[in-house]
């Protein structure tokens, strides 16, 4: 198709058009253009509370990188709507939300000791099983985090968690629901059963015309799948990577930039007891009563104590005053200095603040060293060699692009780039093997511009290190196989049905003779076919055929006296008769240690669940969702 275009857009008369083209829409469509640029973003609301598009996109991003990081090298993207990561994340923010905000009419809240303690044990976070607060403040920012909004989304998280708490404590199983699934689960039943197999059933000869009309009947079952050979040139990310060399300058210099760019930091944690004031009165007498509290500090009374009885801060008063860590930037700038002023264990004199007057105690202080140029030399050269790989491998894939665009086949681009010009075998739209199994591939080679057309494909995305192009260089229409080919298929086939049919018609009438009351054990002897008892069996007993267990627990449960009797033609195409003879229900006695634990825990899930999805039913419905049905919100806005 873009080669058509290429030549069909080269006349006089085509120049002409185009520059015609060009001057309605110098002269009209600026204002259309303009008017869509900035088109308003729709506004989601949830009970007057707007969920900002940068969340809903960030959240979609993430979705769609975890999809796409899980997928293997044959996933089938053909399917894919990537509009769902967008409907999921907008689901998503509004429960999010909603929860939040019931979580807050509740009064519930997270203290900073709890938050610091999340942060501390985070594994990410960690150098060998450590805190480590240069590496989680690089994460962070790395997600476009501050440590202060991470700490402020943790807490809004921690408060839904709670939520969630409340209603997977409150769940419960009573004595009767398990009972009731001992019933089930443990229960027993006795049965005989036999099985008569295909291997009795050989010797049967299929005529050549049944063969004939088989074949006539079912032509389509026979029909060679289209299929083509491509020709391809590939990137490999890989093979850039292991061509570079860096040298042991490139790697001091890296090792250079990075001592200067993350000096070590301090991590300084903090108590306080916070006087509240807001206004010059009360400035003054928080003065007052913080001076007078310092006095009895310095006279050796406990800090801790002190805070639990003054300190107007409910969420750290009583955990010793203890706000937890900062790097210099949890806190607001007088705090932040005062901080650092201080030797540790060491109180402040009252210090004022937009929040009130404050006596501060530095608690704990790390400072993180950073890693000699022996434990880094190895992962800077790795990282210099990906980010010149990164890098090249970029270029080239746009090199490659423009080439492919430009030529009527590969070879030309395959000699400029030094690539080499691959081939594959046969494959059809159910794929082949080697690049041919790829979807993506799959999907360009059936395509009308590459099939029909001829031309080269776009550059095709395997995975993150590895592209290609291809083309289109054999193409093999579907025709039906002649009857010679396939004559062989087609007398197993049949033979094979005729066996199974041969096989349900006696298992049917030896069932119907059972049921009937006679005695079938001489038949089933002369076939060398026996019964196999089963005493008390559980449905899930580990030595029984899972086919035959299923059935034998699928039978109705036989009248008091009497057996079932019944038959069904398994997968393999034998044919099992079972004669059910007893049903005993199962009870909490027959529990294995722990299980009853287990299936009371399960109870107890599975009720708490349904509790929950109740409760944000019930919260979703008398909520005040604005803009949710907007089909701007149903794919990024330009």
């Amino acid at each position: 198709m873009l080669q058509n275009i290429r030549d069909n857009t080269q006349g006089l008369v085509a120049k002409i058009f185009v520059w015609f083209l060009i001057g309605i829409f110098a002269l009209w469509g600026l204002d259309s253009i303009v008017g869509n640029f900035f088109v308003t973003a729709p506004t989601l609301t949830v009970n007057g509370i707007t969920i900002n598009e940068a969340d809903i996109e960030s959240l979609t991003q993430s979705k769609a990188q975890e999809f796409y990081g899980n997928l293997t090298e044959d996933s089938d993207l053909s399917n894919l709507d990537e509009s769902q990561f967008r409907q999921s994340a907008v689901a998503e923010l509004i429960q999010r939300e909603i929860l939040g905000q019931s979580a807050n009419n509740a009064g519930m809240g997270i203290s900073s000791a709890a938050i610091d303690k999340r942060i501390a044990m985070t594994p990410d976070f960690q150098v060998d099983g450590v805190f480590n607060a240069e590496r989680a403040t690089l994460l962070l920012k790395n997600v476009g985090f501050t440590p202060s909004s991470y700490r402020a989304t943790l807490a809004k998280e921690s408060m839904m968690n709670q939520m969630l708490s409340a209603y997977s404590a409150s769940g419960f199983a009573t004595s009767k629901e398990l009972a009731q699934l001992a019933s089930l689960t443990h229960q027993k039943r006795s049965a005989r059963y036999a099985v008569l197999g295909l291997i009795g059933q050989a010797g049967i000869v299929i005529s050549d015309n049944e063969i004939s009309s088989y074949y006539n009947e079912n032509q389509d079952d026979f029909v060679t799948e289209e299929q083509v050979i491509i020709e391809y040139l590939e990137l490999d990310k890989q093979k850039i990577l292991d061509a570079i060399s860096v040298s042991e300058e490139q790697i001091q210099a890296a090792y250079a930039e990075e001592i200067t760019t993350f000096q070590s930091q301090t991590e300084r944690r903090a108590s306080h007891i916070l006087f509240e004031a807001s206004t010059e009165e009360e400035f003054s007498a928080a003065l007052i009563e913080s001076a007078n509290v310092k006095a009895r500090l310095v006279a050796g009374e406990d800090f801790a104590k002190l805070a639990a009885e003054f300190s107007d801060d409910t969420g750290s008063s009583q955990n010793g005053g203890d706000v937890g860590y900062t790097s210099g930037d949890n806190f607001v700038a007088e705090f932040e200095t005062t901080l650092q002023s201080l030797a540790l264990q060491e109180v402040s004199e009252p210090i004022r603040t937009e929040f009130g007057v404050h006596l501060i105690k530095l608690t704990e202080q790390a400072e993180t060293a950073l890693p000699t140029y022996e434990d880094r030399s190895a992962v800077i050269a790795n990282n210099l060699k990906a980010s010149q790989a990164d890098s090249i491998f970029i270029a080239k894939a746009d090199e490659l692009s423009n080439l492919v665009f430009e030529s009527p086949d590969l070879t030309a681009p395959a000699t400029s780039m030094s690539l080499e010009l691959l081939r594959s075998e046969l494959f059809g739209r159910s794929g082949g093997t080697g690049i041919s199994a790829e979807a993506g591939v799959i999907n360009a080679a059936f395509s009308a511009e590459v099939l029909e057309d001829r031309l080269n494909s776009e550059l095709i995305q395997v995975n993150a290190s590895r592209s290609v192009v291809i083309r289109v260089v054999d193409h093999q229409l579907p025709l039906v196989q002649e009857l010679a080919a396939v004559r062989s298929e087609i007398e197993v086939m049949l033979q094979l049905k005729k066996m199974k049919e041969q096989v349900r018609a006696s298992g049917e009438s030896l069932v119907n003779s059972l049921k009937a009351g006679d005695n079938i054990d001489g038949l089933l002897q002369a076939q060398n076919i026996t019964w196999s008892q089963l005493d008390a069996i559980e449905r899930n007993s580990p030595s029984i055929n899972p086919e035959i267990s299923n059935y034998v627990f699928s039978m109705p449960r036989p009248l008091e006296g009497t057996t079932d009797i019944s038959g069904l033609q398994l997968a393999d195409g034998s044919y099992l008769m079972v004669e059910l003879q007893s049903v005993v229900a199962g009870s909490a006695a027959d529990f294995n240690t722990g299980e009853a634990q287990n299936m009371r825990n399960f109870l107890s899930q599975q009720a708490s669940a349904n509790d929950f999805s109740g409760f944000m039913e019930s919260l979703e419905s008398n909520a005040s969702i604005q803009g949710r049905d907007d089909p701007l919100l149903e794919e990024p806005l330009l």
